[in-house]
């Protein structure tokens, strides 16, 4: 795998009037396919439950197939969802078996769910649910939230009742939207808010949307009014309107931070940052020309080349901060969707290779600065830095608008072993001469929080620091980096090695 994925993104509405809610979920999700590739569903809801999963991106649909589409997904309430895999396997038959939403089934209780994030305890938690119930089919951790519930409320015990004691039990990042078999939409966060989710209405409040990211609420017009759900809150939408409730007090918020420099789109707005990405990312671009000016090598520097897409706003900061011109000469082939990390190893930079284009007359005989969000495996930078080479660049010099990654993530973005991150092993000039860059420069962490206006507490910047916001994550991310200072070599994810380790 080239680039880190994201676990997945959800949508959910509700339409109190009582027209068909799958156009929303469609464009919803459509707006939303940059944060899971391999998989899509709909579930609608109208007394009974109505779904559609496909694996791939959620296709462009022209009107006359959308109206068939909705006609076979009736119903006033539904979610989606898109996905990457971060848990389970990814061969094609279990990405088809977990493809979300997923819908569980017992007598007197249906409840169906759209997920984004991790469970760090899955091994606990898999143990618990098939002892009480039955074997879980899916190979991810979806399901296991969703019978959980259903265990609560099998009990006789209340949505919130239910929902609180998932929180409670359950650690890890998940946003969890859900349909009750009362056509009840809801919606909850883990107490530490890890993953965005948002809520948002149209203009006169008859359709009532929640959203992975606001660019879902914005494609539909739900935006009049937006708010964010809270670390350990339950939002319920059903006939009688919308009700919220605080089940859980957060221990300590921790939004993960990755999401400014990566995964959101640059028109989302993210929990109470009070700047969209994309103006975070160009402060994260002055920054890095700051620290250019500092260095004293900006005169040196032909041109400033943003790495697409991701880093485009990054580069125009530096450019505007340094005043180095902005040239994009490097493009992104846009239907080049083959995805370098489901490729064979012998495959990957064949697939790299084609998916990015540097203009040579551009940058020939230039000293180039190159501007980049991240540099996880060093695969991509590497590919990046030798086609510049090729097309006669003099000189490549690296700005990265993330700090160094040392540490796996525990909560959904697939970079989940040391072995597997350059940063944990090399220094920034070891890694300049690895990937034959002339020198790689990081945004130092200060001037990334300073520029995310959001206080360091309530981040989650586990991979960049090594201290995480949940105590059994801290735990096996502390076990796993003790076993590869040994050199012992890691065969999972440092959250589903846990259960190797044990014996599970």
């Amino acid at each position: 795998m080239s680039r880190p994925r994201e676990a997945c993104g959800i949508y959910g509405v509700y339409d109190f009037s009582g027209g068909s809610v799958f156009p929303y979920i469609y464009w919803g999700l459509l707006s939303q396919n940059h944060r899971g590739q391999q998989s899509y569903g709909f579930l609608t809801f109208d007394g009974d439950f109505y779904t559609h999963k496909m694996l791939g991106l959620v296709p462009r649909m022209k009107l006359r197939k959308l109206k068939k589409r909705m006609a076979l997904l009736p119903g006033n309430v539904g979610i989606g969802n898109v996905r990457y895999s971060t848990s389970g396997r990814s061969d094609h038959y279990s990405l088809m078996m977990d493809v979300q939403p997923v819908l569980c089934e017992h007598p007197g209780v249906r409840v169906a769910i759209s997920y984004n994030g991790n469970v760090v305890n899955a091994n606990d938690l898999r143990s618990f649910v098939t002892e009480r119930l039955s074997k879980t089919t899916m190979t991810a951790d979806t399901e296991l939230i969703c019978e959980r519930l259903c265990m609560e409320l099998m009990k006789g015990r209340s949505l919130a009742e239910a929902v609180g004691t998932c929180i409670e039990e359950i650690e890890g990042a998940y946003s969890v939207v859900g349909v009750t078999g009362n056509g009840e939409l809801f919606a909850f966060r883990d107490r530490c808010g890890i993953k965005p989710l948002c809520l948002g209405y149209s203009s006169d409040g008859q359709v009532c949307a929640i959203s992975s990211e606001t660019v879902g609420l914005d494609i539909n017009g739900l935006s009049h009014r937006v708010e964010m759900v809270e670390p350990g809150e339950l939002v319920v939408i059903a006939e009688g309107g919308v009700e919220r409730k605080q089940l859980v007090i957060p221990r300590k918020k921790a939004l993960c931070s990755f999401e400014f420099a990566y995964f959101a789109r640059p028109d989302s707005i993210l929990n109470d940052a009070s700047r969209y990405v994309y103006e975070v990312r160009t402060a994260f671009g002055r920054n890095l020309g700051r620290i250019a000016q500092r260095q004293g090598v900006v005169g040196k520097f032909d041109m400033v080349v943003p790495v697409p897409e991701t880093a485009e706003d990054a580069a125009y900061g530096f450019h505007v901060e340094s005043g180095v011109p902005l040239e994009r000469a490097m493009r992104r082939h846009r239907y080049v969707t083959d995805r370098a990390f489901i490729a064979l190893s012998r495959e990957r930079y064949s697939i790299l290779e084609k998916k990015m284009n540097v203009l040579g007359a551009k940058v020939k005989d230039k000293n180039v600065a190159l501007v980049d969000d991240s540099i996880v495996r060093g695969d991509t930078t590497k590919s990046v830095v030798k086609k510049m080479r090729d097309e006669g660049a003099r000189e490549v010099h690296l700005y990265i608008t993330f700090p160094k990654i040392i540490s796996p993530c525990c909560y959904g973005i697939d970079m989940a072993t040391f072995d597997e991150l350059i940063g944990s092993r090399c220094s920034a000039e070891e890694i300049a001469r690895l990937i034959s860059a002339d020198t790689v420069t990081y945004q130092p962490i200060e001037d990334l929080i300073s520029a995310i206006g959001l206080p360091k507490e309530v981040l989650c910047m586990g991979c960049i620091t090594g201290k995480y916001p949940t105590p059994l994550a801290q735990s096996l991310v502390d076990a796993a980096q003790s076993r590869f200072e040994k050199g012992e070599k890691e065969k999972a994810r440092v959250y589903e090695a846990a259960a190797r380790q044990t014996g599970d």
